[in-house]
């Protein structure tokens, strides 16, 4: 499952694809070859939740570490803070 919290984008799951943006959520089902690609031209923001593990928080946690900046702590807080550009 997925819960978009800021941004914009599309979701692709076995073929199909829908638009995306924040406040939305989408279900995919336990075999679903899936993709969420941001369209937006900000960042795009989105929880994920996966019942059962599968591996997932392992693969996570292998990944390359990365460092929040001021922009992703307002979106985890939950307050807007403009982009500068």
């Amino acid at each position: 499952m997925f819960f978009v919290l800021q941004g914009e984008g599309i979701a692709v799951c076995d073929g199909k694809e829908v638009p995306i943006r924040a406040g939305d959520s989408l279900l995919v089902p336990p075999t679903g070859i899936h993709e969420v690609k941001n369209t937006g031209r900000d960042r795009l923001y989105a929880l994920c939740i996966m019942i059962p593990n599968e591996d997932f928080a392992e693969l996570i946690r292998s990944g390359i570490p990365a460092e929040l900046d001021e922009e992703d702590m307002a979106v985890l807080r939950r307050s807007r803070v403009p982009v500068l550009r």
